[in-house]
């Protein structure tokens, strides 16, 4: 092959490559791939004795893109930054109808049985034990709730408690999702099911029921998004099990792990706040106005993050 034929074969690709480098870390899926195709293009051109001059560009391009997947130290940090900011809110609203799944299988079993509760307090039995349920009036009521953890070390304690719970609820929801995604949306159907009844039977009796949402109102905010992230994230790798398309399941897998690897950490950094949250804030002593104030603010913080985050305009931009 001659050198012109060459460049015209394989221009646009290095054309491609050099716009991805100059954008930045946005839009680089593709650079691995690409990476080695290129490499593959500076040995042919070596091996051939092309010109000087576009072995040492190719040269130069590899060291480039070679420094921007490996050698980039200083750009590491904000890798974790650009998930969160960018990748994360982009892929749960391209994931608009597995989102609305999973926020089916959330609330509707939680309003369903609350209604059914609200109008009958007996039928909170048929889906708690009288023990559950009394140990969770006791745990609300004003002569046992306490207005911090006992200092420092108790809040500490409690949020190592926290992380714990809410960390094993969120990974059992995404880790059960491989199975088809049938066991993921099963766990949140039973969550729903069980924040339902338990918000209606501590509603019923005005002395927990302040008590009762001015705790949970702020921590929950992250609390239940992170465990809405996990189980769309659980399900969407399962799907690619089941429907691989014309990919192998092997790669259908991969691929998809790649795309909800920023819904994964989102879901696990929001477990994490809400814990802090729970642990710190939601026990304090601060009255229920404030609290309820907060949580306001942190449910619309949620809500305006995943609806306006990584908007930003752009040839490049995601909707």
């Amino acid at each position: 092959m001659k050198q012109a034929q060459f460049e015209t074969t394989y221009g646009p690709l290095w054309s491609e490559i050099d716009a991805l480098l100059a954008k930045g870390a946005e839009g680089r899926e593709a650079l691995p791939e690409q990476y080695r195709r290129l490499c593959q293009c500076l040995a042919l051109a070596s091996q051939r004795g092309y010109s000087p001059q576009l072995v040492s560009y190719l040269h130069s391009l590899v060291a480039r893109c070679h420094h921007a997947l490996y050698g980039v130290a200083v750009e590491r940090p904000t890798v974790l930054l650009q998930w969160l900011r960018l990748d994360l809110p982009r892929r749960v609203r391209a994931e608009w109808k597995l989102l609305l799944l999973v926020l089916l299988c959330l609330l509707g079993p939680a309003i369903a049985i609350g209604l059914l509760v609200a109008h009958d307090a007996h039928n909170a039995y048929l889906f708690s034990s009288p023990e559950d349920l009394a140990r969770m009036h006791q745990m609300y009521s004003p002569s046992a709730i306490k207005t911090g953890r006992g200092g420092t070390e108790g809040d500490v304690q409690m949020f190592g408690h926290y992380i714990w719970n809410n960390v094993s609820i969120g990974f059992r929801t995404f880790a059960s999702g491989i199975f088809g995604g049938i066991p993921a949306l099963l766990s949140v159907l039973f969550n729903g099911m069980q924040m339902g009844v338990v918000a209606a039977w501590l509603s019923l009796d005005p002395a927990t029921r302040i008590n009762f949402w001015s705790f949970v109102v702020t921590h929950s905010s992250f609390e239940l998004t992170g465990l809405v992230l996990s189980g769309l994230s659980g399900i969407r790798l399962g799907l690619a099990l089941v429907k691989p398309g014309r990919l192998r399941r092997r790669e259908a897998l991969q691929q998809a792990s790649i795309q909800m690897y920023p819904v994964v950490a989102g879901a696990a950094l929001l477990t994490v706040l809400a814990a802090f949250f729970e642990a710190f804030w939601s026990a304090s002593s601060f009255p229920p106005a404030v609290k309820f104030s907060v949580g306001a603010v942190c449910w619309a913080l949620v809500f305006l993050f995943f609806g306006f985050a990584g908007r930003e305009k752009g040839k490049h931009a995601t909707r």
